[in-house]
């Protein structure tokens, strides 16, 4: 041990003598600077000398507790030990170890004085004593790292498991992973095709399919027409990643025309425990791809989601057969329950209210039947309206939650309008109280998805809940849907259509019609959608204070105030009016959280930006809540998100 302490001292020693050497040559020049030098001199040999003799006691005195503490009088005794082991200091620095340690971990060179955490690869010394063994690499090998402290010191054992561990990386890799592959709008290429244009697209896409396949070591096979599986093994996850599933615009490439090109969504189901469990993890990945508007690929471990692509503008693919079934089975629910609750989303809005008061329309005329709106009239955004529709419908239709709360028995129906996520319902503790529940709504799937309902009527191709509702009532006896309730649906399809200029297509217009034919009238319509002259005048304050990047109006308000929420969302949707902008988002702080309101013309999907920052939405329109950060330091964050999905979608322009 004193030999190896010793090793390190000629290189101080070294250093004097340079410095008695730099004394001597000023000796001719100047007598005093003589002197200078050779005392410095003096002085550093005996303060190297002295803190090494100190650090060699240090040293002998933690040899000496380690050996009393093994119980063994050898000094010798880490020679022994048949792995490499390393004696280290409670600072973390070594002073012994065995030859097997200096040979095989440290490259044979001596390591007396170092740290041990470059050993350790990034782990602490204390957590590796706390812990029973600790993975690490180290040169290209693995090690399994074991600890066992004394007072002023511990041993460290490195036990090498580099060919474990790479048996266990293949085996990893080679485990099978299982995707469903759906060409997801071949229904609109049947409706416009020819026969022989139709079955050139489709063999083409599966023969694109067939050639990504083969770049793996798997296999694919056609289930149905449009409908694939495909098995291939672990390893090439991280490679699709990596080129962010380019299938996707390889697929783009087949086309009808220049506006029409083919789609695929893809399921993927990998890290399970069992291939059934893959297959089950894999349909509900393609479910979700389907339910955020095809085009895309969702990838599922456990019970997380991964998600790429989803940059397309979804094409309307819903059927009136769908329709009418649902609507059957919607009214059945209702008869055979006792209370029926109808609840949106928190911050209730024209298109939440507008839903829940058509359902409503028709569970009110059931015979025998208890039917309540929830609402929290103090965070709607739409309070002055629902005022008003009490004056024309009664106080007995909105209920607070906390009242709701009370009337919930064995058999009482809640119907969520609006919204499909558990964290943005108006009251979380009311569904999980209700056992029967049906979900009624447009936004795209994301994966806080409520799962345990009855009824799931999910439309993402739909302009509006409004206009699902409008759909349902007309197969439920729509006789008694009065003029009033008629104007809150056609405000609702308004709202999310921005006037009939977003997201609308012909059974958007027929649901217009339909309402327009039980009475609606437009310019009733349009004076809920009046502000106060308060909100329009902050309104104009958020429009003024807006900066342009790459077509996108970016606001910020730093400062809440009074109807913030309803004026920060007016000035998102009339920023789309401005000349060359595609998306607008305002940054505003409310209820303790700072809120964004993005909207978008289509070619920006705002859900996907949204959800990055822990929102969601639906490509045209959606928000995020973003808790513990200034309003500064969340446009940052949405700055460098926005130059992400812009480069992606720039990307995906030009695969086209």
């Amino acid at each position: 041990m004193d030999k190896q302490v010793w090793v390190v001292s000629p290189v101080f020693y070294m250093a004097s003598l340079a410095m008695a050497i730099m004394a001597c040559l000023s000796l001719p020049f100047s007598l005093t600077l003589f002197c200078v030098d050779l005392i410095a001199c003096i002085v550093s040999a005996m303060v190297i000398y002295i803190n090494i003799k100190g650090f060699q006691g240090y040293i002998n005195g933690l040899v000496k507790k380690a050996i009393d503490l093994a119980g063994d009088a050898d000094v010798d005794f880490l020679q022994r030990i048949p792995i490499p082991t390393v004696l280290v200091g409670k600072k973390g620095e070594i002073i012994g170890y065995n030859m097997l340690f200096r040979d095989v971990v440290g490259k044979g060179r001596g390591r007396l004085g170092e740290t041990i955490l470059q050993f350790l690869a990034g782990e602490d010394l204390s957590d590796v004593l706390a812990k029973n063994g600790v993975d690490v690499n180290y040169s290209g090998r693995n090690y399994t790292v074991y600890g066992s402290r004394f007072d002023d010191s511990a041993v460290l054992y490195f036990i090498e498991c580099t060919e474990y561990k790479e048996i266990k990386r293949k085996y990893d890799d080679s485990r099978p992973v299982v995707a469903f592959i759906l060409f997801d709008n071949m229904e609109e290429f049947k409706r416009d095709c020819t026969d022989a244009q139709l079955s050139l697209i489709s063999s083409s896409v599966e023969a694109t399919l067939r050639e990504w396949a083969a770049q793996t070591s798997g296999f694919i096979k056609k289930l149905s027409d449009g409908k694939f599986i495909m098995v291939f093994e672990e390893r090439h996850i991280n490679i699709f990643k990596s080129d962010k599933f380019k299938i996707l615009k390889t697929i783009h490439t087949i086309k009808l025309d220049d506006h029409r090109f083919a789609t695929v969504s893809i399921g993927i189901g990998h890290g399970a425990s069992k291939m059934s469990e893959s297959e089950r993890w894999a349909q509900n990945a393609l479910d979700m791809s389907l339910g955020r508007g095809g085009d895309q690929v969702s990838i599922k471990k456990g019970e997380t989601y991964e998600f790429f692509g989803g940059a397309s503008k979804e094409v309307e693919k819903r059927s009136k057969v769908r329709t009418r079934v649902i609507a059957a089975a919607l009214y059945e629910q209702m008869t055979t329950s006792d209370v029926i609750l109808i609840m949106g989303h928190k911050f209730s809005d024209l298109d939440s209210v507008g839903a829940a008061i058509g359902l409503w329309s028709v569970a009110s005329n059931i015979k025998n039947k208890t039917s309540y709106i929830v609402i929290n009239k103090e965070t709607s955004v739409v309070g002055s309206t629902i005022d008003s529709l009490e004056n024309k419908l009664g106080k007995n239709v909105f209920i607070d939650p906390d009242k709701a709360k009370t009337m919930i028995k064995e058999n009482t129906l809640l119907i969520v309008v609006d919204t499909h996520c558990v964290s943005f319902l108006e009251s979380s503790e009311i569904y999980q109280k209700c056992k029967e529940v049906v979900v009624i709504d447009h936004h795209r799937m994301v994966v806080d998805h409520i799962s345990n309902a009855v009824i799931f009527y999910h439309e993402p191709f739909a302009s509006s809940t409004s206009e699902m509702v409008a759909e349902l009532v007309q197969y439920m006896g729509d006789k008694n849907l009065k003029k009033s309730e008629a104007e809150c649906l056609l405000a609702g399809i308004m709202l999310d259509t921005k006037n009939f200029f977003l997201k609308t297509g012909i059974r958007t217009f027929e649901a217009a019609a339909y309402l327009r034919k039980k009475g609606a009238d437009t310019v009733e319509v349009k004076k809920m959608f009046s502000n106060s002259i308060d909100t329009y005048k902050i309104k104009c304050k958020i429009i003024n204070s807006t900066k342009v990047q790459e077509q996108c109006a970016i606001a910020r308000v730093d400062s809440a105030g009074a109807d913030i929420r309803v004026a920060c969302a007016q000035a998102a949707d009339e920023l789309l009016g401005i000349q060359n902008i595609k998306a607008s988002f305002v940054i505003f702080p409310y209820d303790g959280k700072i809120s964004v309101s993005a909207r978008s013309l289509g070619q920006i999907n705002v859900q996907v930006i949204m959800e990055k920052l822990g929102g969601g939405g639906h490509q045209t329109m959606a928000a995020a809540q973003i808790p513990n950060l200034s309003a500064e330091s969340v446009e940052e964050k949405l700055m460098d998100i926005l130059g992400e999905v812009l480069q992606e979608n720039k990307m995906v322009k030009e695969s086209k």
